[in-house]
């Protein structure tokens, strides 16, 4: 049983699951990474990654299109990003206390509208809620794994690796990523060169706020069709654990994010197996910390290299 267990994880089939389930962690992720970039405290992204999702759906069941769903989503997305600015950079409100508030409102909030607008609990299937239509690509069926491994996904899959690429490029290759690392390492250098920091934290803000909506709403519309109350299921702390890891570097967080995506396609896995579900449904978490203890490590050892001593 143990060869069996072993030719599975490292299948064509177990790496192209990591590769889907991967993809609302990276997008919210790399989104993030431009709100993590500007320092402003946020660690609401659950909340927004849930509302998303919950929007998604609800946008998809009204116009019949997934596309229409993603951007509604990506829409409630950024007027939570606008009433967290409000509370965060006009009130003074503690960044912290807000997060809070904001994950811990967001379950209750979706399951009240599931209630009012769909008249259920738990959980809400529908036909009306379209999901996105995979793509089917000839030229990759040439070369079974590679048609195993990158064909046959939606659309949002393959645009979550294109957008990584293209926030580390903004991030890093262009005047604007320049400015963003800058008031959020040196505020006080960049207002004195004429940036607004304030206008780069409400566009790092706003980043993160519509990527996370994005996100959120893969899960409904990526073939379920429905809406169930805590969907993300954790998904949002994935992301941001993703982007401390990848200290808000897109392609860093990008790799991080698939090792938590491939985590979560073992639970599905090895669900085929007489395997304890609790501990299958562990993976996702132990992975979380086996990375936090080699960043440690690694740390630890660069702390120690400097000093010379133990510290």
């Amino acid at each position: 049983m143990l060869i069996e267990v072993l030719k599975t994880i490292i299948s064509p089939v177990a790496f192209a699951a990591a590769l889907r389930l991967s993809c609302p962690l990276i997008i919210g992720s790399v989104g993030g990474c431009f709100n993590e970039k500007i320092s402003t405290g946020n660690l609401a992204y659950e909340c927004f990654m849930l509302v998303g999702a919950f929007f998604g759906a609800y946008g998809s069941f009204i116009s019949g299109s997934p596309v229409i769903g993603s951007l509604v989503a990506v829409l409630s997305g950024f007027v939570l990003a606008l009433i967290y600015g409000l509370l965060v950079y006009h009130l003074n409100c503690n960044a912290m206390i807000v997060s809070i508030a904001y994950n811990n409102a967001a379950w209750a909030l979706t399951t009240l509208l599931l209630v009012v607008i769909w008249n259920t609990r738990g959980q809400f299937t529908d036909p009306r809620i379209v999901s996105y239509s995979t793509l089917d690509m000839d030229f990759l069926k040439k070369v079974p794994f590679l048609d195993t491994l990158f064909n046959n996904n939606i659309l949002l899959v393959y645009l979550a690796y294109i957008y990584a690429i293209i926030g580390h490029i903004i991030m890093y290759m262009t005047p604007f990523g320049l400015r963003l690392r800058g008031v959020g390492s040196y505020p006080m250098a960049a207002q004195s060169a004429g940036i607004s920091v304030r206008k780069y934290r409400w566009i790092g803000l706003i980043i993160m706020g519509c990527s996370m909506g994005l996100a959120g709403s893969y899960m409904p519309l990526s073939g379920m069709s429905l809406f169930s109350e805590n969907m993300t299921r954790g998904r949002g702390f994935l992301c941001l654990t993703s982007i401390l890891v990848g200290k808000g570097d897109p392609l860093k967080t990008t790799v991080i994010a698939l090792l938590f995506g491939y985590a979560n396609a073992m639970t599905l896995v090895l669900s085929t197996f007489n395997l304890p579900t609790q501990i299958v449904s562990m993976l996702p978490y132990v992975a979380v910390l086996a990375v936090l203890l080699m960043v440690g490590i690694r740390n630890y050892k660069g702390a120690k290299n400097i000093t010379g001593d133990t510290i």
